[in-house]
């Protein structure tokens, strides 16, 4: 697996030696044009020196010998000159072409000119070398008889004078890239090691973190911008791992209490059978299977959360009448309402309705159950049904905004004593376990007068 160090190393350097390529390329193309630019009016400059220099005297055309010399058309120059006639026969050529020169002869090939603009051409020696051609009609000075008004000039100067220094720009740009792509590796590697030190430190602070020590966090002052949002997010991660681990602590703290009370119950009442066997009663033996169906029941609960955590418990949807299924729910709490002397009000909306039966008749019973369990005495107790929301409100004057976070919380309940065994805390556990495999939302509201409402709906 390849790291980032090296993933940004390859890039860094792909990028920067593109960049590198690019810009040597570029300067290649700027200064071979600057200098054919250079090169193209020097050429002018010498042919333009030809034609001011050029005369009739005496009735014979004549061009300066000084200035031949001096612009490099004598017999050791390298640039050469031919003065045709427009019908292409040869009229003057320079001291520097000759006749034994295969290499400068023949411009005849050269196209003479149409009209009286000068031309820069681009062609070739006898011999293959490359050259530039300066080609322009012109008029000598003192042609009073006009003999000379068919007269065109040519000017010819090798390229390799320009190829050499092309040459030399493209050795010292090839070997001073190479170098720098060469140097490059190391210089990136050293910049990212520096510059990815503080993930480095990041990964070691979030190494330093185990289970035991969950309340620690990283410090995102000394972070660069880029990594806040990272160590902030795994800040709330690590609170949520947190909260999430204190409520596994909880939760088995709470499950061995709620099973304890009932085991030791049993223990008690089987020792006492043990030790005088004519207390072993009929009630006895009645009450013992109260508490062990009571620790059965518990066990469901505890197998129905557990299946529905692992997505395990079958969801099978069916038609099922609503307003018959709340009464049977209401009937099995009655008698306890009764004896608290609480008020069942249910309003039912009729309407097609489909769910599956289990979870629905579990949600029912433990909503219902734990309403006629925390109501005051002598208080109300409301639901509200339809086809696509479920709702059930009390009054609860001993609840407060904060304990609403919790009340979904396995084995949590408001008194600190947990006192008796009938209500373990898991009613509202179920019930939100249930109404998520059903594909609905459960939310629980405190009013400002202290009435509580669990609202569930369904899409």
């Amino acid at each position: 697996m390849i790291s980032i160090r090296w993933r940004l190393t390859i890039l860094l350097c792909l990028a920067i030696g593109t960049l590198f390529i690019a810009t040597g390329i570029g300067v290649f193309v700027a200064m071979r044009e600057l200098l054919r630019s250079q090169f193209d009016e020097t050429l002018t400059a010498k042919a333009r020196a030809l034609i001011t220099a050029s005369e009739i005297d005496g009735g014979e055309f004549e061009i300066d010998l000084t200035v031949q010399d001096f612009a490099g058309f004598g017999k050791d120059g390298n640039d050469y000159f031919e003065i045709r006639r427009m019908n292409g026969k040869l009229f003057m050529s320079s001291p520097s072409i000759l006749s034994d020169q295969q290499d400068t002869g023949d411009f005849s090939g050269i196209r003479k000119p149409e009209d009286d603009e000068p031309r820069i051409r681009k062609g070739k020696f006898a011999n293959g070398r490359p050259a530039h051609f300066y080609v322009q009609r012109f008029y000598p000075k003192d042609d009073k008889k006009a003999r000379h008004r068919d007269l065109y000039l040519i000017v010819a100067s090798p390229t390799g004078s320009m190829n050499l220094p092309l040459a030399l720009l493209a050795t010292v740009l090839g070997v001073a890239g190479a170098a720098a792509l060469l140097l490059m590796v190391p210089v990136i590697r050293l910049g990212l090691g520096r510059g990815l030190k503080p993930l480095d430190k990041l990964a070691a602070d979030v190494g330093h973190i185990h289970p035991e020590k969950l309340h620690q966090r990283m410090d995102v002052q000394k972070l660069p911008a880029e990594l806040v949002p990272v160590a902030e997010r795994l800040n709330d991660w690590i609170g949520r791992l947190e909260a999430s681990f204190d409520r596994e602590r909880r939760f088995s703290s709470h499950a061995a209490h709620e099973l304890r009370t009932p085991l030791a119950e049993l223990k008690s009442m089987a020792e006492l059978g043990a030790m005088w066997p004519e207390e072993a009663t009929s009630e006895r033996c009645a009450e013992m299977v109260v508490v062990a169906n009571e620790l059965e029941a518990l066990l469901d609960k505890l197998s129905l959360l557990a299946r529905a955590d692992a997505g395990r418990q079958p969801v099978q949807r069916e038609p099922i009448d609503l307003a018959a299924t709340v009464a049977t729910a209401i009937s099995r709490v009655e008698p306890r309402a009764a004896q608290r002397g609480l008020r069942l009000d249910s309003r039912v909306s009729e309407g097609p309705f489909s769910s599956d039966p289990v979870l629905w008749g579990a949600i029912l019973q433990n909503l219902l159950g734990n309403a006629v369990a925390h109501a005051p005495e002598g208080s109300e107790v409301m639901i509200e049904a339809s086809p696509n929301r479920l709702a059930v409100s009390n009054p609860a004057p001993g609840l407060n905004e904060e304990d609403l976070e919790r009340l979904f919380e396995r084995f949590w309940r408001k008194d600190d004593a947990r006192s008796g065994y009938g209500h373990s805390g898991l009613g509202l556990s179920i019930v939100k376990a249930c109404v998520a495999l059903l594909g609905g939302e459960c939310r629980a509201t405190l009013s400002p007068n202290g009435y509580f409402r669990v609202a569930l709906t369904w899409h």
